[in-house]
């Protein structure tokens, strides 16, 4: 099966119609995947929607794609799942997002920790790790780019997380094992290199946050989330599970 080559285009529009890509949009399919007239483009507009397309026009720096029908099969999560990671060192924290993303995660909100590590984001950063998570939501095939938040602090960033709420912890009881039943959403709490504060925690579990561990080894904290988050989006119907419990 040939690899289906996409774009992001913040609008989309209805079948029929014509959008022209934004100038980062249109080098990358000019000069890296390099597309000309006449072959197909899909169109993603970031929300959830995507729509098979063909290419029109596509010189001088521009890239205009006629949109057709809309896919209609399901590509995103069921369960939205909030990642609230810990401020860690820039290369870290851009593969958390990353990963994140390819895995399924719906919204990823920044926290300063008191062991955080690395300077605040600047917003040219942030810019940056924007582009990161479109970029890898083109590779992986979603549709839906992750909301990204912060950075905040601690206390702020734990009250986005909605539905079952987990504080990873070393030592506490296995993940699989706090959470129970099928939750309606679900957050995860993940420290810095240094893991959270005992404050932090205490705080966490004070706002209704339950203690969790992914079992007898400490993963670094660019780890923990991504592998979180896998292990309950399989256990409840998505990445290769097909019976939901």
């Amino acid at each position: 099966m040939a690899r289906r080559w996409r774009a992001w285009h913040a609008q989309g529009g209805p079948p029929g119609s014509d959008v022209a890509l934004s100038h980062d949009e249109a080098h990358h399919v000019l000069r890296v995947l390099r597309l000309r007239a006449g072959e197909p483009l899909s169109v993603f507009d970031g929300k959830g929607r995507e729509w098979e397309g063909t290419i029109v026009r596509a010189e001088s720096g521009e890239v205009v794609v006629r949109l057709e029908e809309e896919m209609t099969d399901a590509v995103e999560p069921a369960l939205p799942v909030t990642l609230v990671q810990g401020l860690s060192r820039p290369e870290r924290l851009e593969w958390v997002l990353e990963k994140a993303t390819e895995v399924g995660v719906r919204a990823i909100a920044l926290a300063a920790c008191a062991r955080s590590e690395g300077p605040v984001p600047s917003p040219a950063r942030l810019a940056r790790w924007r582009r990161v998570l479109l970029e890898s939501c083109k590779q992986s095939g979603r549709r839906r780019i992750p909301d990204l938040f912060g950075p905040l602090s601690v206390g702020d960033a734990a009250a986005l997380g909605t539905g079952t709420r987990i504080v990873l912890v070393p030592g506490a009881p296995s993940l699989t094992d706090v959470v129970r039943g099928r939750p309606e959403a679900l957050a995860l709490a993940v420290g810095p290199e240094g893991g959270f504060s005992e404050e932090e925690v205490d705080g966490l579990k004070v706002a209704g946050w339950s203690a969790a561990s992914l079992g007898p080894r400490i993963l670094r904290t660019e780890t923990a989330g991504p592998v979180a988050a896998a292990l309950v989006l399989h256990r409840w119907g998505d990445l290769g599970s097909r019976k939901p419990e």
